[in-house]
């Protein structure tokens, strides 16, 4: 799951500020794992859009305005990869955050091919989430 580790208080000002009342999209077919990642992002002030399914996600991301997406990988019907080449071929200037809990090297660089933005691998800490969030908004 997500680890919780205080950011300094410069650092967690500085998160705050970039993503407070961002829109953001979460498609994870672990709703219990996209729930915690939906509440650290509440608590940043971000407006979270969960979704189940990648198949559904897809249109949601396309026809809405995301400030950026996280995307778990390993999802039934529609992986990761499938979603964000769907979604990137419509959007081009979407922002999207990989998740995995299985993480390699060829997925890592066929996500980066892609135009994801990140590459995380499950479990991952708070902060590293929020700090990375933060970056691909800058």
């Amino acid at each position: 799951m997500i680890h919780d580790h205080d950011l300094n208080c410069n650092g967690d000002r500085l998160v705050k500020d970039l993503l407070a009342g961002r829109n953001v999209l979460v498609v994870d077919d672990d709703d219990d794992y996209a729930e915690a990642i939906d509440e650290v992002l509440t608590l940043q002030g971000c407006k979270v859009t969960r979704i189940t399914d990648p198949t559904k996600a897809v249109s949601r991301a396309i026809g809405e305005d995301f400030d950026f997406l996280i995307v778990d990988k390993n999802m039934p019907r529609l992986n990761g990869l499938e979603f964000a080449e769907q979604v990137r071929r419509q959007k081009p200037s979407s922002k999207i955050i990989m998740i995995t809990a299985h993480p390699n090297e060829d997925s890592r660089k066929q996500s980066l091919e892609l135009g994801v933005r990140y590459y995380l691998s499950k479990p991952f800490r708070k902060n590293d989430l929020l700090e990375i969030a933060s970056f691909i908004l800058l």
